[in-house]
């Protein structure tokens, strides 16, 4: 199988050395949420996370994680929409579900990176087990029927001391020179978490974790806002640079104190962080699990509000912020990066 990395080209303007725009004026979408919870009684009426989002030039594909009062196991849903706001869901969901009693995934699946080759849509997840979370892999000529590969899992948790003892779960997956590259969340238990690297030279089916496997790793400084949790790597590649926004905590994700940051690489594997992250900071609640797509004018970005305790109404849901492409003044050096400051919050 031969596969095109699926690219959004960032609209970056480097005016000389050491210099570049920042855009300046954000606009948060006036209906969010726009995606909620789903009815009573649904498979998904406590939760929607959205994980990927794909725009195949008229419709906006989502794949989201969700899961409801009566299941105890999550599962991928699929929705589209023509504008990014008002989104349909597919009559089949859930469209891919927990395994068995006794399979690898019998507990849930979590998280989603999909890329389309022109012909099927590649999806990697995390699937839940016996208290580890591994990586499987799926495929589907539309994006709502799938099969998952029968040699699941294709990732496993590593050992002791490997950083992703106990969780590997996909965020991203970018296909360059037939090498599949993913940006994934790891743990070694305890809540703290930090993005994990990897790549794959058999069609994303055999993959091989980075030695030392974090690429991004949580705030150094007391008290920082990401202090003992990165993850939800979403990465965007514009042939020259990478650019990634991820969840950041100080007390394990998700949490109250849950924003969203932005990092930038030359390479994918070193990562400099914003200097003014966090980049999206939901008010009544945090912000987690970004989602990010570029149609040539405009960054649309999909992430999850969640309610702070005690909320009256406590779940998680899905708000929305745009961006104008190149907009801005001149703010800094290239040190401080490009397309970070979001202005959405949540409802």
């Amino acid at each position: 199988m031969s596969v095109k990395p699926i690219t959004f080209v960032l609209c970056v303007i480097v005016c000389s050395v050491g210099i570049a725009t920042a855009q300046t004026e954000w606009e948060q979408h006036p209906s969010n949420p726009v995606l909620e919870p789903g009815l009573p009684g649904e498979w998904d009426d406590e939760a929607r996370s959205a994980t990927t989002v794909f725009f195949d030039g008229s419709t906006y594909h989502m794949w989201f994680y969700g899961f409801g009062s009566n299941q105890a196991e999550s599962a991928i849903g699929h929705a589209t929409s023509p504008d990014g706001v008002d989104w349909t869901m597919d009559p089949l969901n859930p469209v891919l579900t927990a395994g068995a009693p006794g399979d690898w995934d019998e507990d849930g699946l979590v998280g989603s990176a999909v890329i389309h080759d022109g012909a099927l849509f590649h999806l990697w997840y995390g699937g839940v087990g016996g208290g580890v979370t591994r990586v499987g892999y799926a495929t589907s000529p539309d994006g709502s029927i799938w099969t998952k590969y029968p040699g699941n899992p294709v990732m496993d948790v590593g050992g002791s001391g490997s950083g992703y003892a106990v969780m590997v779960r996909p965020g991203t997956v970018i296909v360059e020179d037939d090498v599949y590259r993913m940006w994934f969340t790891a743990s070694a238990g305890d809540w703290l978490l930090w993005v994990g690297y990897a790549e794959s030279t058999d069609d994303g089916i055999t993959w091989t974790a980075r030695n030392p496997v974090w690429v991004l790793r949580a705030g150094s400084d007391p008290g920082a806002w990401d202090g003992t949790a990165v993850a939800n790597p979403y990465v965007i590649f514009d042939g020259s640079t990478y650019h990634m926004w991820f969840a950041g905590a100080l007390n394990g994700l998700p949490a109250a104190t849950a924003s969203i940051g932005y990092a930038f690489s030359n390479n994918g594997i070193e990562w400099t962080k914003h200097r003014d992250n966090p980049v999206v900071q939901s008010t009544g609640g945090w912000a987690y699990q970004p989602a990010v797509s570029f149609d040539g004018s405009i960054y649309h970005m999909w992430y999850t509000h969640g309610p702070n305790p005690g909320s009256p109404d406590p779940r998680d849901v899905v708000s929305y912020a745009t961006s104008g492409c190149c907009g801005g003044i001149f703010a800094c050096g290239f040190e401080c990066g490009e397309t970070t400051a979001w202005s959405a919050v949540g409802p």
